[in-house]
């Protein structure tokens, strides 16, 4: 769904409010990365990618972008099927 198309697309109670403190870094993705499949079928999931930026979390931004995509795409088969959006943002 895209953000902002619908008036009442997301329910209100699906949303989710927190603090953020300098340093913080919030990461903002399509299902393209989390929809990526390996050679055996498998789904990547939301549990993959979080491992997968857990594991690159302490790399400067631009390091921890690369790092994203790059052990993505090698855990993938073949090119992705669907959209690939990534977005890391760092509180200053």
């Amino acid at each position: 769904m895209i953000l902002g198309l619908f008036e009442n697309a997301v329910l209100e109670e699906s949303g989710v409010e927190t603090q953020l403190q300098t340093g913080d870094r919030v990461v903002i993705y399509t299902d393209g990365l989390t929809e990526s499949f390996n050679s055996e079928r498998e789904m990547l999931g939301v549990d993959g990618l979080q491992e997968i930026v857990a594991e690159a979390s302490t790399l400067p931004l631009a390091e921890m972008k690369n790092q994203i995509l790059n052990r993505v795409a090698a855990w993938r088969h073949g090119h992705a099927q669907d959209d690939v959006s990534l977005v890391l943002l760092e509180i200053s």
